[in-house]
């Protein structure tokens, strides 16, 4: 694991954060979307089969998301200077099945100081990369306030 940010400073455009990996099992998948996003595709995996999008089981998006932000915060590398965020674009380019394996990382696109406040704004790229062939599944691109 990497040590926590001290400062917005520290930070620099183009650095990579790895943060681990995830697996949904088909339980976990059918569970959270029964709770949160009942679709058929989600929550039935012989009504998945007929779905003409996904031709079986998929992890909510919204799952992916959460599983993705809990590595990310989890791992304590934002936990010194973090002070929330003002949006988060999302993307899902490709379908989590069950028992995929997922690394999650984050890329720091921008960076720009405030010029009143101690603090930065950060535009960071987070990924969840499909491992078994290097697809991404998730992009998140957010607008995060750091302390500096």
């Amino acid at each position: 694991m990497t040590a926590p940010i001290a400062s917005f400073d520290a930070l620099s455009v183009g650095q990579r954060f790895a943060y681990g990996r995830f697996v949904l099992s088909e339980a976990e998948i059918i569970a959270y979307a029964l709770k949160y996003d009942p679709q058929p595709f989600h929550t039935d995996p012989v009504a998945a089969r007929e779905a003409p999008l996904f031709r079986g089981l998929v992890a909510s998006g919204l799952h992916s998301m959460g599983m993705c932000f809990g590595l990310i915060m989890g791992s304590g590398i934002w936990r010194e200077i973090s002070l929330g965020g003002s949006g988060i674009e999302t993307r899902w380019p490709a379908p989590l099945r069950p028992g995929e394996e997922v690394a999650v990382e984050t890329e720091v696109l921008e960076l720009t100081p405030s010029r009143s406040k101690p603090m930065g704004v950060a535009k960071l790229r987070h990924t969840g990369t499909r491992l078994a062939d290097g697809v991404c599944v998730i992009e998140m691109i957010g607008t995060h306030f750091l302390k500096r």
